[in-house]
């Protein structure tokens, strides 16, 4: 019989900056206090964690790259690599809409950084992860569902499930797990659409045993389908976002595997994500009661429900997502207006063509 398998998973990590936090945010933090700051109140939670797994969005710097766009916006220096391996991180998701923001060369820069740091990059186009932890073969796969504009990206974007089915019929056999990071689902709305549900269901029908979730900065819970994880959001690790108040609410999934045949046992650790710095940290007891409180309400409107069922009791999905986006969009101009004063005049008018060309779109 193999030793049990301990792995942590946590959301997304973007440790660059993004324009709303334009000369405040992540990457200021970090040349204040160093990289090492960001993590030190959850390192120790991750020691004795075989596969430390996060969602990596945005590109890596070095001094051999020229930054194309002139900005640093989701794009990270060179010393996040040894704050990422100082915090254990081992594994880590490329496919995402934000790590292609300063295309191809950057783009291949991070992955050869983190290979040569002994962080496996997961995502890449056309390339499985084959694995090996306390006798375990593991196949690690990650994709997005999410459109950034690139066409050709060096990760794998995809439109429907078709090839992620694909991949898990290739490897399935010569493997003891399979794990899926899936980059999905609607920006900060708590609960996952029915077409999630849907394809995380037929993935794990299909072989997966795993599947972990991210991009919409919110939690969005779990189930165990066929006593197989499906986790539909992680919510935010670190990011700039703290000024919609829900991305400041996360978990760390543990999750342990054992052998003959596998069994998964999931703990959640709740965290919040300071709003001064960025750091994430385990919540106190009470937000603690409050965030598992809100996974379970999730976890118990599609556990061991039917996919008919969970379409009835979540309603029409477009105007939830409408009410939360509403909410997440008044917050953004509320950060906007307050911070004003800190912004560069490009950044100001940069934002602001941005956002007139949204509305513009969203009309058409």
């Amino acid at each position: 019989m193999k030793a049990p398998l301990k792995i942590y998973a946590v959301g997304d990590m973007m440790l660059g900056e993004q324009p709303l936090c334009n000369n405040f945010g992540v990457s200021r933090i970090i040349e204040q206090e160093g990289v090492d700051y960001l993590f030190d109140n959850v390192r120790s939670t991750f020691n004795g964690g075989d596969i430390v797994f996060g969602n990596l969005e945005c590109s890596i710097l070095d001094e051999n790259f020229v930054n194309e766009q002139g900005s640093k916006f989701f794009c990270a220096d060179l010393g996040i690599v040894k704050g990422l391996k100082n915090a254990h991180f081992n594994v880590l998701s490329v496919a995402n809409n934000h790590i292609m923001e300063h295309k191809e060369s950057m783009f291949q820069n991070t992955i050869r950084l983190l290979k040569s740091n002994n962080i496996h990059p997961v995502g890449v186009s056309n390339n499985i992860e084959i694995m090996s932890y306390n006798e375990y073969k593991i196949a690690f796969v990650a994709y997005s569902f999410i459109d950034d504009n690139i066409s050709n990206p060096g990760y794998n974007k995809i439109r429907t499930e078709e090839s992620i089915l694909h991949d898990i019929q290739k490897i399935r056999s010569l493997v003891d797990l399979v794990i899926i990071s899936i980059h999905w689902g609607s920006e900060y709305v708590p609960y996952p659409s029915p077409e999630q549900v849907r394809i995380g269901r037929t993935l794990v029908d299909a072989g997966a045993d795993i599947i972990l979730g991210g991009h919409p900065h919110v939690t969005q819970g779990f189930e165990l389908y066929k006593n197989k994880l499906i986790i539909y959001s992680l919510g935010n690790f670190i990011f700039d976002h703290t000024f919609i108040p829900k991305t400041n609410e996360s978990f760390i999934a543990e999750i342990i595997v054992t052998d003959s045949p596998v069994q998964l046992q999931v703990n959640i650790v709740p965290i919040m994500i300071r709003s001064d710095n960025f750091q994430p940290q385990v919540a106190s007891p009470s937000q603690q009661k409050e965030i598992i409180a809100t996974v379970d309400s999730v976890r118990n409107s599609i556990e061991n429900h039917s996919l008919a069922d969970y379409s009835t009791l979540i309603g029409n999905y477009e105007e939830l997502c409408r009410k939360y986006k509403m909410a997440a969009g008044w917050n953004m101009k509320i950060h906007f207006i307050r911070n004003f004063y800190r912004y560069s005049p490009s950044s100001t008018l940069s934002m602001i063509k941005q956002y007139l060309n949204k509305r513009i779109s969203d009309k058409i």
